[in-house]
């Protein structure tokens, strides 16, 4: 069972400038509707009493309040750290162009085992293609819940374009092999300006993965934390 944390008072007004300023992906629903969708915090307002929030409308937003006749919305988002956030706040007003929202009362922060990432010691890739162009990045880490990798600052507006995306190839090697491991769904969690020359950085979440391949990233996660504690022993002989 994940362990919950309420974050509140004002934390919260320093997490969603983090959230605009880093441009993080945040996943959307809505009560009483299967919407489902992503957007970025393009503006947070200072209050009398507290604050608000404005995000940036996705496609569909607008048509499904208007049916659902819904006044909350609920938001999910992977924070710097890796540990998933959510939180449910009302709607104050909506233009074309943006939706004003009310500061939540908490955001509620839940660790979860699949957030436990180790580093990748080797050369090792992933693989995509979107819009038919073929993509590869190095990988830094990996969990079993997504992974982080380096790409070449040309894909950049591709990611940001198409955050959900399908059928990434994993490729590790390690001890002279390489393995595969297919992911069938994914989204682009979060991307960073990295120090790496022409690169940028992108954390991904995986949505779906096979049986079969999940059992394969179980196996490569704890041989890479073995090789990991290994080499750090070898430090400190």
């Amino acid at each position: 069972m994940p362990h919950f944390e309420n974050i509140e008072g004002a934390k919260r007004a320093a997490i969603f400038q983090r959230l605009m300023d880093n441009k993080t992906f945040i996943q959307v629903t809505l009560p009483k509707s299967d919407y489902d969708n992503l957007t970025v915090v393009i503006q947070v307002m200072n209050t009398d009493k507290d604050f608000s929030f404005q995000i940036d409308p996705p496609k569909g937003l607008l048509k499904a309040i208007a049916e659902a006749e819904s006044p909350i919305l609920f938001f999910e988002f992977t924070s710097d750290d890796h540990v998933t956030h959510r939180f449910k706040t009302s709607i104050q007003s909506i233009t074309q162009d943006n939706i004003t929202c009310e500061s939540p009362p908490y955001i509620e922060r839940h660790q979860q085992r699949n957030n436990f990432r180790v580093k990748v010691l080797y050369h090792s890739q992933a693989t995509i293609f979107i819009d038919n162009t073929e993509i590869r990045m190095d990988i830094v880490n990996v969990s079993l819940g997504g992974v982080y990798c380096y790409c070449k600052n040309k894909y950049k507006p591709l990611f940001e374009e198409k955050p959900k995306l399908k059928n990434m190839e994993l490729y590790f090697t390690l001890k002279d092999e390489c393995f595969f491991i297919p992911i069938q769904r994914l989204k682009v969690n979060r991307i960073e300006n990295e120090n790496r020359h022409r690169q940028f950085g992108v954390a991904f979440e995986f949505i779906k993965i096979g049986r079969e391949a999940r059992r394969h990233l179980v196996q490569q996660i704890y041989e890479l934390q073995r090789e990991f504690l290994q080499n750090r022993l070898k430090l400190m002989e």
